[in-house]
């Protein structure tokens, strides 16, 4: 069951990110960490109109299709129009859609389904002032059942807040680039947001002054908004605060960074065939391996799925570093024993990327490391790239 703190918790969340995301993808990406503490939404994305009418896909994570934002924003606009995403932004309501309807569509014609069916389709419409932005989508390839009633309502609670905010934002950033001081910008922005969220504000108040009176309850916000609840290991909001405070030290001091992303190998039969409950002790297992496998100050993060990065700050040669990526590809492909007596072998892909021979760049580097680990995963499985 859900509590109202829960959901005034992820408000005050998605209206701090407000004042700590620097560009549209950080705001989303913050956006989905919150969800993620609501319910499942390892697949997330969100849709968004252009000036001239077409689509854009600023954000878009997804742990069964390897698509990405910027091949959505590529798509014929003919392909686009017949997606299930055009039909239910056409609707401008929330839509719940489970895989048996999804088909029906596709048989009438209705829709042309980019990409695997999912088992519940949800879309929420981005809606301020009249103004009809877009929407964001979550969706389950586990079970039709995914999300309940009580959870739509919240998500459909939530996405007026997350319509306020990307209104918010975008003031936000015109106000930046017209290069106001930030005082005048502090105070401007805090009025609209006042004025379009004024039952909110009384909320975030109380809120802010339970918060006040318990030191250990903001110490364990903090600490559940950086880290995955399912492994305790570092989230996606925690890498990248990492990456960008190695970036900022980048620029007053040396720095080598190896930025080494994990997939795991055949991770989907263990869901087939044991279920969700045996994917999620697999996924807690690789993550005690994880840790086990390297120094105890470097970083260890789930990024969602069986997607996992490991963040080295310290110097190591060819030689030190491909023994690292060796040492993880063993102690992942042991042998596990699972509570359903069942013994399960996984593998996984690797790809490697430093910044001995580029310059840092945050985003740069986990897209390289990303693209490395596509090359890897098209040699086989067990493989690894290092650039």
């Amino acid at each position: 069951m859900f509590k109202n703190d829960q959901v005034i918790d992820s408000v005050t969340h998605i209206v701090a990110c407000l004042n700590t995301s620097d560009s549209i993808q950080r705001f989303l990406l913050d956006i989905h960490c919150i969800l993620q503490n609501i319910t499942y939404a390892d697949n997330f994305y969100v849709v968004l109109f252009k000036e001239n009418g077409r689509l854009s896909f600023p954000y878009f994570h997804d742990v069964k299709d390897d698509i990405r934002a910027e091949e959505l924003d590529d798509v014929p606009v003919d392909e686009i129009g017949k997606s299930l995403t055009a039909y239910a932004l056409n609707c401008q309501q929330v839509c719940n859609y489970n895989e048996s309807q999804i088909n029906q569509l596709m048989q009438e014609g209705s829709v042309k389904v980019l990409g695997t069916v999912p088992k519940q389709w949800l879309c929420f419409p981005l809606i301020n002032r009249n103004h009809f932005m877009g929407a964001f989508i979550i969706q389950s390839y586990r079970k039709e059942d995914e999300y309940s009633g009580v959870i739509i309502d919240v998500l459909y609670a939530i996405s007026h807040v997350i319509s306020s905010a990307l209104d918010a934002f975008n003031i936000q950033q015109a106000l930046v680039e017209a290069n106001e001081s930030l005082q005048s910008y502090q105070k401007q922005l805090e009025e609209r947001v006042q004025e379009r969220t004024h039952e909110l504000q009384k909320s975030l108040a109380e809120l802010r002054m339970e918060m006040k009176k318990s030191e250990s309850l903001q110490q364990k916000l903090e600490f559940e908004s950086l880290h995955d609840s399912l492994t305790g290991l570092a989230n996606r909001k925690y890498l990248f605060r990492e990456l960008e405070r190695l970036s900022a030290k980048s620029t007053r001091t040396e720095v080598e960074i190896h930025v080494i992303y994990i997939d795991l190998d055949d991770f989907k039969p263990v869901n087939d065939n044991y279920g969700h409950h045996s994917g999620d002790e697999v996924l807690v297992e690789v993550a005690k391996r994880l840790v086990k496998s390297v120094r105890d100050y470097d970083t260890v993060s789930r990024l969602g799925g069986d997607e996992f990065v490991v963040l080295i700050d310290e110097g190591l040669n060819d030689s030190e570093l491909n023994q690292l990526v060796e040492r993880i590809l063993s102690t992942i492909r042991k042998p596990m024993l699972l509570s359903c007596n069942q013994e399960v072998t996984l593998g996984a892909s690797i790809g490697v990327t430093s910044n001995r021979k580029t310059l840092f760049n945050a985003e740069g580097m986990l897209v390289q490391a990303d693209v490395n680990l596509y090359e890897a995963k098209s040699r086989g499985k067990n493989q690894s790239v290092v650039d």
